[in-house]
């Protein structure tokens, strides 16, 4: 049973791996098998399709990212510092191999996706959003920030951090990056 859920667990981090470097339509399950050392059969056993493949990785992504989320909540009560917290965690993936975020790359891709891959998609970007605004309202109810619409503050925050993160990853330049988030404050 143990080898069984090492070897799912390998998959999706392959799939996932693979999916951050080169898109949903940049690779197969024969990349997969190769890069584990197990059959194609392997991998259908586990996940029939490569849809199935894709949806198991975006929602074990997004529950990471929204437990890691949760987590810069409880260390401060600072909104600078959560907010530094959220662009940081975008920043690792840039730093991991120049990746981009699993839902930013198939963002580009959305098209390609059936209807349930692309509403977990859908789901990370409003779970983002929803969490930066609390963070945000938070703030303002201390007197740190003085937004009159975090909603909207928080939607174009979820933005930038995805566009810096595109064009460092496009320039190579993981200090493009640093230079837009280095200096943002309320």
């Amino acid at each position: 049973m143990k080898t069984q859920n090492n070897t799912l667990q390998n998959i999706m981090d392959i799939g996932q791996k693979l999916v951050q470097e080169r898109g949903y339509n940049g690779f197969s399950y024969a990349d997969i098998a190769e890069a584990i050392g197990i059959r194609k059969a392997s991998i259908h056993y586990h996940f029939p399709s490569k849809k199935d493949l894709v949806q198991a990785v975006v929602l074990r992504y997004r529950k990471d990212f929204m437990e890691r989320l949760h987590k810069i909540d409880f260390q401060s009560q600072d909104t600078n510092e959560k907010i530094n917290g959220f662009f940081g965690m975008y920043r690792e993936t840039l730093e991991n191999k120049n990746k981009l975020c699993l839902c930013t790359m198939m963002a580009a891709e959305i098209n390609s996706f059936p209807e349930e891959i692309r509403n977990q998609i859908n789901l990370f970007f409003s779970e983002n959003e929803s969490w930066v605004e609390k963070v945000l309202e938070k703030g303002k109810e201390l007197g740190q920030i003085s937004s009159t619409n975090v909603a909207k503050q928080a939607k174009v925050l979820v933005a930038y951090v995805q566009g810096a993160q595109l064009i460092s990853r496009s320039s190579g330049s993981i200090e493009y990056f640093d230079s837009l988030v280095e200096h943002f404050s309320f």
